[in-house]
Formats: C-alpha cells, structure tokens, sequence
C-alpha cells in the first residue's frame, strides 16, 4: 500500500483584518482576515516549520527524499529543499529536487513522490509546500492571498490515506503568471480565466482520476480543490459532477486567503481531520493544467488524524495598519544589519547552525551548546560527541531589548532551557506582550536572521507554545 502516511499545516501567527486594506484604499472587501508572514519568516522558514509539525516524533533519519515546492522561493538559484532536508535533520544522502512553475506544484510534488515510492525507488519522502506571493498594492488579489505551508508524508508503512489513482492535464492558458522582472503575482480576466482555464481543467482532471479509481463522483466524501475563490471552485465541482455544498472540502479563504501551491494539500489535510476509515478524497492543483489525486482513507487513519487546523488559526497576532503589512510583505525597506557568514564558516559550523547538534560529555554527561572540545561542567577535553537537540524547552530567564539592530521591537532575548539538555541563547519571535515569562514553554523555529553580503542568513528562534 502506497499514499499517505503523515500531513500538517503551518499557517504564521500575523493575521490582517480585510478591513484594514478596505479603509486604507477607501474600497469594499470581503469580510475575513488573511495570513502575514512575520519578517523573520519567508516559504523556506515555513516549509521547515510544516515538516517539523509532520515529523513530529518520526525519526528523519527514515526519510530519503524530501521536495519542496513554490511559487515564491527566497532563492531563484539555490537548492532551497537542501536547506530544508538541512534544517530538519534529515540524512545528507536524502535525494532532494526544488519544484515550482505554478500553484500546481505543491500537487505535483506531492505525485512524483508516490510515483517514487510506488516505483521503489524511494523509501518515505517527505513534500513541503510553502508560499507567500506578493499582489500589488491596492490590486484585487492583495486581500485574496494568504501566507502558509503544507507538508506531506508519503511512505508504505501505516498509510492513514492510500493513494488510489492519479490524472493530469497539460495546456498553455494564461490566467495567473509572474516574469522574471516582476515581484507581484499578474492576472488577467478573472472570470475567463475561472471558467475556461481552472474549473474547465481541474474538472477533466479530478473526472479522469475518478474514472481509473472506478469511483463514481456522488461517493467522493472530501474534494479539496486549490482554488482562486470558493465560486470557481464550485463551479469545477459541478462540472466534476460533485455537490459543492457536500462534497467540497471548506475554503480556507475567509481565515487565511489563498495558499498558493500548499493550498490544495492545507484542504487535504482538513478534510482528513474528520473522514472516515474508507472515505474517498480527492486533491487538485491548477496550473497551465491540472493535477488531480484520489485517495482512500484506511483504518489507520483515527489514531493518527493531522492536528487540527484550527489549533494552528488560534491566537492569532493582529497586524494593525497597513505600513505594518507593507513592512512584512517587504514593500517598505526592514533591513536588519549583521555580519555577512561565510561558505568556510557556514560549512565549519552546519551541524551546529543549521542541524542545531550540541555536544554531549561522554564522562558527565552534560549537553551543551555550541558544540566545544572542553565540558564547561567536569572540565573533560576531547570527550566530547554530537549530540541533536530537542527543539522544545522552556524560559530559564530572559530580557526584552530595545536597542538590538532588528527590524522589529520590542525584542525578547531569552535563556532557553531544552528538554534533554543544553541551554541556548535566542531571539523570541511570535510573541504578544507579555508571553514570555520564566517558565514559558517554548519550541524552537529556524527564521530569517538578517542579511549580508548580498544573501539571507537563517537561525534558530524560540515562540511560546500556546
């Protein structure tokens, strides 16, 4: 049995009320709120949170591929899914590949690794989905678009959705595109675009991933289309031959915005929250195209449902003004100074910055950070091994600091004690006034640090857990 085996969704803690962007351009909107990406936060950041929360106790040594897919990579020549694989501690032989293109290709990723596995070529891979597009500013997709990330585990041991069949449909259609040039997403004629380019795609695609299933339309239980809007994803539904109002898995929209290529996988992962062992579910992503997927869900499924996604839309922190999202969409300038790192020190110290191994005293047994030849404890030189931490602790002390060269303050600086030993040093990011206190536990997050020397420079934060 080939399919699923683990889903989560990572959505950032910033929301923006629709109404903000309606009195800042004196125009009507829908009522809702939409996902911000912090300023340390970026589709790398999130991909590595999404594939944190779906590994959760999973060893990564298991896994030996991981893709990652977006629209709106932090890097257009850089092998983004290494600095996941990386930062998430998976094996350095792990096979990875970057996929982007359009939405689609969150869905996509997701196909090429039950094709691997399916194939046996591949073991367990892991997909992760993350975006966080630009629109212009006063334009219609500026209070439409969200910010999030999915991630997928896909392996043949304790399956929760075995992958049933698989449709594509290839075709040149101009509807949403960005050059080279352009930072903001373009699109043009919506309506045309809805109805002869995605729902007349995915509509094919979904209906000949249910023909090879043998699976007729009335007994899909869960149909999660990524889509521009809830209206064109109803209408590909009913040319799918499903009932909108029962079968389509709820949008996202008026909590988060549009996902972009995590999007489909985000609905996937909220339709499994409530299926039934046996219940046929159904993924599509749009792009030039569609890819559609059909899944059954199998008796594994109660005992390791995705965590609710509603979990992850509690506590949210308000983005007050307009000049505030600006800031966070990197529109207005928040440059943060710093030091530019080294490819000789990046690589001396990896294990260290980015797998975020300490060091374990093989005659005290003390865990510390960063990684030494001596024990601070018992004074042992060279006696010393690698050691991974746990991503987990708690606020031994802290301090709040105005004066740091960061983009944002107030700044919490904390003393972080981590389940299983050692004791880090970190910036606090996420954090409402008044969270971090003695005590507060906290998990660790990798986030954009500043840049130098023309590149991005990533490291561990701590954000309470709420």
């Amino acid at each position: 049995m080939v399919g699923i085996t683990r889903i989560a969704t990572y959505v950032p803690r910033r929301r923006l009320d629709r109404t903000v962007l309606g009195q800042t351009w004196g125009t009507r909107v829908a009522p809702g709120r939409r996902s911000v990406a912090g300023l340390d936060e970026d589709p790398l950041t999130m991909a590595v949170d999404a594939v944190l929360a779906c590994l959760d106790d999973a060893d990564p040594a298991g896994f030996d591929a991981l893709y990652f897919a977006s629209t709106s990579a932090p890097y257009l020549e850089k092998q983004v899914a290494s600095v996941v694989a990386t930062a998430t501690d998976l094996p350095r032989t792990t096979a990875v590949a970057d996929f982007g293109g359009s939405v689609r290709a969150g869905v996509a990723a997701l196909r090429v690794a039950l094709d691997g596995v399916r194939a046996g070529s591949l073991r367990n891979v892991l997909v992760a989905a993350a975006d966080a597009r630009l629109a212009e500013p006063e334009s219609e997709l500026e209070p439409v678009l969200g910010d999030g990330a999915a991630a997928v585990a896909v392996g043949r041991d304790r399956v929760i959705a075995e992958l049933v069949s698989a449709a594509s449909v290839a075709e040149e259609f101009t509807y949403f595109w960005r050059t080279d040039e352009q930072r903001t997403v373009q699109v043009t004629e919506p309506r045309f675009g809805s109805s002869y380019g995605y729902a007349r795609d995915v509509a094919e695609a979904v209906t000949a991933a249910l023909r090879k299933a043998e699976v007729p339309p009335a007994s899909v239980a869960g149909l999660a289309l990524g889509a521009p809007d809830e209206r064109t994803a109803a209408e590909a539904a009913k040319r799918a031959g499903c009932d909108p109002g029962r079968q389509l898995v709820p949008s996202l929209g008026s909590e988060v915005g549009v996902l972009g290529a995590p999007d489909p996988l985000a609905l996937l992962a909220r339709s499994l929250e409530t299926a039934a062992p046996g219940d046929f579910l159904v993924v599509a992503g749009y792009g030039e195209g569609a890819d559609a997927l059909v899944f059954r869900a199998t008796d594994a499924l109660p005992a390791s449902r995705p965590r609710p996604l509603a979990d992850r839309l509690a506590h949210a922190l308000p983005v007050t003004s307009y000049g505030r999202f600006l800031k966070a969409r990197g529109l207005v300038p928040a440059e943060t100074a710093g030091e530019p790192v080294t490819s000789i020190i990046e690589w001396k110290e990896l294990a260290q910055d980015v797998r975020l191994h300490g060091s374990r005293c093989e005659a005290c047994g003390l865990v510390q950070y960063p990684q030494t030849r001596v024990c601070i404890g018992c004074q042992a030189r060279d006696r010393l091994v690698g050691h991974k931490l746990a991503k987990r602790g708690t606020v031994f002390t802290y301090t709040i600091d105005n004066l740091a060269p960061v983009a944002e303050h107030p700044l919490p600086m904390a003393v972080i004690d981590l389940e299983g030993g050692g004791r880090l040093y970190l910036q606090v990011t996420d954090a409402a006034d008044g969270e971090v206190k003695v005590g507060t536990p906290v998990e660790l997050t990798f986030r954009r640090l500043h840049e130098a020397g023309g590149n991005r420079h990533y490291f561990w934060k701590a954000r309470p857990v709420l």
